[in-house]
C-alpha cells in the first residue's frame, strides 16, 4: 500500500488525480447531478489545492479538505487515501457561508472537517465493485434517472461511488441531457396516502 509521507501529501493527491486513481462518493455524485460541482472543478481542488484541513482517526487513515480556485470561483474537496492506494473523494463543493466565512475560513462555532476512510467513508465497511441499477436525482423538481453504472458499493451502510472516469462521463452525459430514454415512475403522496 502506498499512502502520502508527511509533507507530500498534496503531491500524492495530485499525483493520483493524474493517473485517474480515484473514485467519487455517492455524495459527489449527487452535487454533479444536482450541477453544483463539476468534475474539473474536483480535478482543479485535487491537482492544485492547498490543504486547508487534516483530520485524523486513531483507527483510520487521514483525511484532507482541499481548497482551489476554478474559473475564479472557489471549490472545496475532502479526499483520504484507501488502504488499496487510491484516493476516494467523500465530498466537494463550492463553500458558502454560513459554514464558510471565507472559502479559506470556516465561520466561528462551525465543527471541522468529519471522519477520514479506509474503506466506506461513512460506516467504514467493506466496498464490493457491481453495477449499480439506478442513481436517482432532482434537478428543478423533476426526477432523473441512470441505469446500470459501474460502482462500488458499501456492503453495509449502501453508500456508493465512482472512479474517476466514470464521474467525468457522468458529469458530460448529464451536461449533454444525453437521455436514451423515459419511464413512468409511481408516486406515494405520504401526506394523502391512507
Amino acid at each position: 500500500m502506498t499512502l502520502p509521507v508527511a509533507g507530500g501529501e498534496a503531491a500524492w493527491i495530485a499525483a493520483r488525480t493524474d493517473a485517474s486513481r480515484y473514485v467519487l462518493s455517492e455524495h459527489v455524485i449527487r452535487s454533479l447531478m444536482a450541477g453544483r460541482i463539476a468534475v474539473a472543478q474536483i480535478e482543479a481542488a485535487l491537482r492544485g489545492g492547498r490543504i486547508i484541513e487534516e483530520h485524523r482517526h486513531r483507527e483510520r487513515d487521514p483525511a484532507y479538505l482541499l481548497c482551489a480556485v476554478h474559473n475564479g470561483k472557489p471549490v472545496h474537496a475532502v479526499a483520504a487515501p484507501r488502504a488499496d492506494g487510491w484516493l476516494v473523494v467523500t465530498h466537494a463543493y463550492v463553500p458558502a457561508p454560513p459554514v464558510w466565512r471565507t472559502a479559506l475560513h470556516r465561520s466561528p462555532g462551525e465543527p471541522t472537517m468529519s471522519d477520514s476512510i479506509t474503506t466506506c467513508y461513512f460506516c467504514g465497511g467493506a466496498i464490493k465493485q457491481v453495477t449499480v441499477g439506478n442513481f436517482d436525482y432532482r434537478l428543478e423538481g423533476r426526477l432523473y434517472v441512470i441505469k446500470k453504472v459501474p460502482a462500488g458499493l458499501c456492503q453495509q451502510c449502501g453508500e456508493k461511488y465512482v472512479d474517476a472516469e466514470v464521474g467525468r462521463r457522468l458529469n458530460a452525459l448529464i451536461a449533454q441531457q444525453a437521455f436514451t430514454g423515459s419511464e413512468a415512475v409511481n408516486v406515494i403522496d405520504y401526506a394523502a396516502a391512507p
